[in-house]
């Protein structure tokens, strides 16, 4: 049973708010390593853009979903985006550890 119906759309709203925020953050970051690293800076900034693009673009979708779902009590998930999400954020780890192994 849910006791705040309509609220948790809202707070999953804003924690991909946040998230879409802090991937900014770590491409606007990633500028200070141009001139060291440059196609592994260029990588990082690409990923961490197509990341928050995605979010931008999935998270109204997610959202509607969501409010149906608490309507219908029903699940509503769809694991493509969020899969896709993980996956650039190990990829996006990655990158960024062999940037900070290839300076020592």
């Amino acid at each position: 049973m849910v006791t705040d119906a309509g609220l948790q759309p809202e707070r999953t709203t804003l924690a991909w708010k946040r998230t879409h925020i802090l991937l900014v953050l770590v491409a606007c970051l990633a500028l200070r390593c141009l001139q060291h690293h440059p196609m592994l800076t260029i990588a990082v900034i690409t990923l961490a853009g197509l990341m928050a693009l995605l979010i931008v673009v999935e998270q109204g979708r997610c959202y509607r979903r969501a409010r149906l779902g608490i309507a219908r009590q029903g699940p509503t998930c769809n694991p493509r985006p969020l899969l896709t999400l993980c996956l650039c954020t190990a990829l996006l780890a990655a990158l960024t550890l062999f940037a900070v192994l290839a300076q020592a």
